[in-house]
């Protein structure tokens, strides 16, 4: 039986110096197909992702005979939507001024905005085998503790599905001409009132912890360097497309009230990007990265790793929000030790914002994200 390993590791950050990490923000869109205001929210969301790249959208179905409703969307939004559809979710957070932790699509994006430049405690960091064969996907994920924290938080882990279309159970469209709300200001107003050729974006098929999240795996109290993994296991249908899957980890809080159960991190990983043949004998590990020194630094540092197999390699670096402000490089290089430096400059060769910054290195088979500080000049 052949196996199937994924070797990317999606990371939130290894965790920043001043105890914080990198943060990630997961914006839930509550939706089903029966509601003809529903694409509404997709139009959000996907402005969201391609706005700020640290944002994770998910889509839980609920209601009527929605194809893609299930147990854990169900219950998730019985216990959370108190709003309606399309009604959002910005890291379950109940932000001021607000009635519910569920939102109306206008504040989405300024409340993603919001959430990005948050604090957190914790990194996330997913990693993940698939057998192709008997299409059992096995996953761990990992809470990195860079700060002090407290409260019963707990360890989540969904499926979701991207670009999925299903002709027999077509997306309702008020907005379109012609229909019960016509809106020509909307994008589906040139749509029909049942689109069947509809792509659902980001759906969520299943929940691999309980409803809120595997409780117990970390402590009520935690300091600066501990870690926390959990590991779970489930079976693909084959109905589902393992090209368009990914994998969404992250760390909540849990409380009896649904306005405390905000998310404190997360990571995704594309199922589609990261599936690497292993052989027997292969090199798994065809790079090993070394943390940037110095760091912080104030005029350059470099950036340093060992390539154990001739690979192109590319070298990026994100601010805060995972935005990429410069590609250092993307080319072949050989076996041996390597280092590269970082000026603190963008691709434009302009000096950026003293903060908190990362670096992915990345090869043909592994991605490896690491957290830096840059103090200004």
């Amino acid at each position: 039986m052949k196996k199937i390993t994924l070797l990317f590791i999606a990371v939130a950050s290894s965790g920043l110096l001043f105890g914080q990490a990198a943060k990630k923000v997961i914006v839930e869109d509550e939706t089903g197909t029966w509601c003809g205001y529903c694409p509404r929210g997709r139009t959000v969301s996907e402005d969201i992702e391609n706005t700020y790249p640290n944002a994770i959208t998910i889509a839980n179905h609920n209601g009527g005979s929605d194809t893609y409703q299930n147990t854990y969307t169900q219950n998730l939004d019985n216990a959370m939507n108190a709003y309606g559809y399309p009604g959002g979710m910005v890291d379950r957070y109940f932000f001021s001024g607000q009635t519910y932790v569920c939102m109306v699509t206008s504040v989405w994006k300024s409340k993603t905005a919001n959430r990005l430049l948050s604090t957190t405690p914790v990194s996330v960091v997913v990693s993940s085998s698939y057998d192709i064969g008997s299409r059992l996907l096995s996953v761990t994920v990992k809470a990195n503790f860079v700060a002090n924290a407290a409260g019963d938080m707990r360890i989540s882990c969904v499926l979701e599905e991207d670009s999925i279309v299903n002709t027999s159970d077509p997306q309702e469209n008020y907005m379109g001409n012609g229909c019960s709300s016509p809106d020509p200001s909307s994008p589906w107003y040139n749509y029909p009132c049942q689109i069947s050729n509809y792509i659902q974006r980001d759906v969520v098929r299943a929940n691999l912890a309980p409803d809120f999240g595997t409780a117990g795996v970390i402590p009520a109290s935690v300091t600066s360097g501990q870690n926390f993994s959990q590991s779970y296991t489930y079976t693909l249908p084959s109905s589902w497309d393992a090209n368009h899957m990914s994998i969404v980890g992250f760390v909540s809080y849990y409380n009896t009230s649904v306005n405390s159960r905000s998310i404190l991190n997360a990571a995704k990983v594309y199922l589609q990007n990261t599936l690497t043949s292993v052989h027997e004998n292969a090199e798994l590990n065809s790079i090993e990265v070394k943390q940037n020194i110095p760091n912080p630094f104030k005029n350059s540092t470099a950036l340093r790793f060992t390539l154990n197999t001739t690979d192109n390699v590319s070298i990026k670096v994100y601010n805060a929000f995972g935005q990429v402000v410069n590609d250092l490089i993307d080319s072949k290089l050989v076996p041996g030790e390597h280092t590269f430096y970082w000026a603190g400059d963008d691709n434009d060769g302009n000096t950026v914002a003293g903060g908190a910054y990362y670096y992915t290195i990345s090869t043909s088979t592994q991605q490896i994200t690491k957290p830096m500080v840059f103090v200004g000049q």
